[in-house]
């Protein structure tokens, strides 16, 4: 998704809430078995532990992961679905030698799309993240 479109503002709330209607109204994407919920966390990055989402995910390193991206890429999770989770990026890195540093941090998730299924090449999938702003990442 290009940054000029969608994070003109740069608020992460803002382009959090744009980045879900597009999830919600994109037929690319099936939320058509998706639920609202409301869910007590104080940060978005707490919401797959706090709901007790179970995938073949590491929780623990991932909830670490969505808070240093928070703090860094102004990032906001923005659905669980299935064993997909969604993340918006008001402030996607803009350079490569930023997209690499980032992109090993997602081959830490050990995400099946990041790692597995497809196996992009490293500097492809980096690139892929310059001014990106949704990531998805999902495990069998």
């Amino acid at each position: 998704m290009p940054a000029d479109e969608e994070l003109a503002d740069d608020d992460p709330d803002d382009v959090a809430q744009r980045i879900l209607s597009r999830l919600v109204t994109d037929r690319s994407y099936d939320v058509s078995d998706c639920h609202l919920a409301l869910v007590a966390a104080d940060r978005s990055a707490d919401i797959p532990a706090a709901i007790g989402w179970k995938a073949e995910a590491p929780l623990p390193l991932l909830c670490a992961l969505l808070r240093s991206w928070e703090e860094r890429f102004a990032t906001r999770a923005i659905a669980v679905l299935g064993n997909t989770v969604y993340v918006s990026v008001a402030r996607p890195p803009r350079t490569e030698a930023q997209a690499l540093h980032i992109a090993l941090e997602h081959v830490l998730t050990t995400a099946d799309n990041v790692i597995k299924d497809p196996p992009t090449p490293y500097p492809a999938y980096a690139e892929s993240l310059i001014d990106n702003g949704l990531w998805s990442f999902w495990w069998d």
